[in-house]
């Protein structure tokens, strides 16, 4: 009697294994943003019925979360809006800036000055001079102020931003290339030790803080402290700077008093910049924290693909659809990867090239050739932190091949691929493909997967598929590349899932 044919089965794979399934009422929208651009308008109005101090920094306040808020989602979502916001933002932030800038001068002065002398009262004069230009430019600037324009931005954005949920492994590359950013710049600083060395790692470590602030509030609650610290001691580095500025500008000081003063100031930013030096090198550098933090080794693999995916969200008019083949594709992968299939299978990162092609297949759904126009776009993405180019040019292959004509040798940029990534693409398109086809009338129909596998064919047994349905024939054509790329017969039946048997063994 003939042994029975060796067969694998894989039940559903689990939800967190998708990095961007659709979230129709996230837990939280990130981030607050229809709050603080609310906060905005009533903190613009508070400024403008009373020029305060304290009302011009809850306004900056309130306008640099908006701001850091719409650079991390510019970075998926390329709305204008995001940049209308922007400048908008921008453009009052920076003229009622000027503002707080003198109010900072003259508390810097005074605590310089424990007695004033003629050289404090020198800057503060010099200052005082300078304040009531900076007035009449803020109540300018916040006459020009467009309410109406900001509270359409308000109505429009925040809705997008909840796309994407709070702590999303997306945000964590968002903060990973910010960390990377800022960690260069930090080298930088303490090889230069220049004044605009520490300004721009100020800057940078300011855009990694209200990144983690803003989308990872998790992360936020352990590191905030810290970031706030390093922060605060670039932050009075600049401050110094600027006296240092005004000192030099400052009439009729002498030689000896100006000598005085920048050796005092120069003490100031030592002591800060020595303080900084001691929280971010050594064996317990805030930067090494940091970083042990972020995603590193199979997170990493994971952050790239949920950035990919979530860049998605934005471009893909049927993300829903998008997100239910994906869950399909990858059910798929597993069950063959359980069966000891091996090209392309056993390599590390198939599933997840499988996984990114899924989500950015439907970007250009509405071209003339959306597979090939899919696949342009896909090459023209950054790589995301951990990936490469040669992953990315990867990824929109099998892009292309997801429909339309089947891999050929004339088509010049598959043909230069060597033989086993010509198998590999043939494989994940045809996954793919079929994939798509499953739910070709994307209503979902297709909830799970159960598949048998031998040396001869592949058993899809699909729970809600209706094998008479006119979706049928959208299979019957869309596994023709997985049949030619397995060399074996791919079947599809329809399947009560949940009474499915579970078996495993190897293929020979």
């Amino acid at each position: 009697m003939q042994p029975p044919p060796p067969v694998a089965k894989v039940t559903d794979t689990p939800m967190d294994a998708l990095r961007a399934e659709p979230v129709s009422e996230p837990l939280a929208r990130p981030q607050g943003l229809d709050e603080q651009m609310a906060r905005v308008l009533r903190c613009h109005k508070a400024a403008r019925d009373k020029l305060s101090g304290r009302n011009v920094h809850e306004l900056r306040v309130a306008l640099r979360s908006c701001l850091s808020l719409a650079d991390g989602l510019r970075e998926f979502d390329d709305h204008a809006a995001w940049a209308t916001l922007r400048e908008q933002g921008r453009r009052l932030f920076k003229r009622v800036g000027l503002l707080r800038d003198i109010h900072m001068l003259e508390a810097r002065v005074k605590k310089l000055s424990a007695v004033r002398d003629s050289v404090s009262r020198r800057l503060l004069r010099l200052l005082e001079e300078r304040i009531q230009g900076a007035q009449k430019d803020a109540r300018q600037a916040l006459a020009a102020f467009n309410r109406k324009a900001w509270r359409r931005l308000a109505s429009l954005l925040p809705r997008r931003a909840a796309r994407l949920a709070l702590d999303d492994p997306a945000f964590e590359q968002l903060a990973l290339q910010r960390w990377t950013e800022a960690e260069d710049l930090h080298y930088k600083a303490l090889e230069g030790r220049s004044r605009e060395g520490y300004h721009e790692l100020r800057i940078a470590i300011k855009r990694f803080r209200y990144t983690v602030a803003a989308f990872l509030p998790g992360f936020h609650a352990r590191w905030g402290r810290d970031l706030r610290r390093l922060q605060s001691l670039l932050g009075q580095v600049h401050d110094l700077d600027l006296v240092d500025d005004l000192l030099k500008a400052a009439p009729g000081v002498s030689r000896g008093a100006r000598k005085r003063w920048r050796q005092h100031i120069e003490k100031e930013i030592q002591d800060r910049l020595q303080r900084y030096r001691k929280l971010t090198m050594g064996e317990r550098s805030l930067w090494s924290a940091w970083r042990a933090g972020l995603p590193g080794d199979s997170r990493l693999q994971e952050s790239a693909v949920a950035r990919l995916a979530a860049w998605a969200t934005f471009h893909d008019r049927d993300y829903e659809h998008t997100a239910h083949v994906a869950r399909l594709a990858l059910q798929l992968f597993d069950a063959l990867r359980a069966a000891r299939v091996r090209e392309p299978f056993s390599e590390e990162k198939a599933r997840h090239k499988l996984e990114a092609a899924v989500f950015l297949h439907n970007v250009a759904a509405r071209a003339g050739k959306p597979h090939k126009e899919a696949a342009r776009v896909v090459r023209a993405l950054p790589a995301p932190l951990g990936w490469s180019r040669f992953e990315m040019d990867y990824v929109a292959d099998i892009v292309r091949y997801h429909r339309g004509k089947e891999p050929q040798a004339r088509h010049r940029r598959f043909a230069s691929r060597p033989p086993e990534q010509q198998q590999a693409i043939r494989v994940l398109a045809g996954l793919l493909r079929l994939a798509v086809a499953l739910d070709a009338a994307h209503t979902g129909a297709v909830k799970g997967l159960s598949l048998e596998v031998s040396p001869e064919a592949v058993i899809v047994r699909a729970e809600g598929f209706d094998e008479t349905g006119p979706s049928a024939a959208a299979v019957s054509e869309g596994k023709a590349l997985l049949e030619a790329a397995l060399d074996r017969l791919v079947l599809v039946k329809s399947a009560d899932f949940a009474a499915a048997p579970a078996r495993h063994s190897e293929e020979e």
